[in-house]
């Protein structure tokens, strides 16, 4: 392990590790100030994504050890962006609170958008903002393989494609770098709505891809069940936790 804390196994596929949208205002119970809290919209009984901080700890200090960079996805908010409804929104229309509002000017709106403390990148992430051009996309892709730092990949949509221009050619300077498609391993929120746009369209590009089932949580708004059975359909490994753990991966 070098001074980063993360190692990258030689010996292992090329993988990289991809935390979708673990910030506050997903992670926390509104009580202690998450304002679109992951839970399921139809269960008001279901605990919600805080559940998962543990295993997502796990996951972490799992993708440390094995897997060449780490990327935590974000959503970026500003409030004239198209899921941003502060008058009515609707999820069935994919319209949200303000959440997330990585680019207000009000410290406690911003504070919704940073990574959860348990598993915060640290200060020496390498951030992609949302608005990032390619050459910045291919530098920090070469940093984070040579430094050992974690990427921040900010975006203004759902999906890490559609929203930041830029997360095509980091991942092709990643792949151009590590000599072969890497794997993807991923776990995060919301598995209905920005891990299911990734883990699609990391297929779609042809990239093997890993779901850590139970380090994901979900809004209720489509079948999880079905999702995974169709993702599996679809060449994606599905693992628990203690799979990873215990080295099938």
């Amino acid at each position: 392990m070098d001074e980063s804390g993360l190692t990258t196994d030689t010996t292992a596929r090329p993988r990289v590790g991809l935390l979708v949208d673990v910030q506050n205002d997903f992670m926390l119970p509104e009580a202690p100030g998450g304002r679109l809290y992951v839970h399921d919209l139809g269960d008001p009984t279901d605990v919600g994504a805080s559940q998962i901080v543990p295993l997502l700890q796990d996951v972490l200090a799992w993708m440390r050890n094995h897997c060449d960079a780490i990327i935590y996805t974000a959503d970026w908010h500003a409030m004239h962006d198209r899921e941003i409804d502060a008058v009515a929104p609707d999820p069935a229309r994919e319209t949200y609170p303000p959440h997330c509002m990585g680019l207000s000017s009000d410290p406690e709106e911003q504070r919704g958008a940073h990574i959860i403390d348990e598993i915060s990148p640290g200060s020496d992430v390498l951030v992609l903002d949302r608005d990032a051009e390619p050459a910045t996309a291919r530098e920090l892709a070469a940093r984070a393989l040579s430094e050992g730092l974690p990427i921040l990949l900010q975006k203004r949509e759902f999906s890490i494609f559609d929203g930041n221009a830029a997360t095509d050619p980091l991942i092709r300077a990643l792949e151009a770098a590590l000599g072969s498609p890497p794997e993807f391993v991923v776990c995060g929120v919301a598995t209905d709505v920005c891990v299911r746009q990734a883990v699609e369209g990391l297929r779609e590009r042809g990239y093997p891809v890993t779901v850590i089932r139970d380090a994901t949580w979900g809004l209720g708004l489509i079948d999880s069940a079905g999702t995974f059975t169709r993702w599996a359909a679809d060449g994606v490994r599905i693992l628990e936790t203690a799979d990873l753990l215990a080295g099938v991966a």
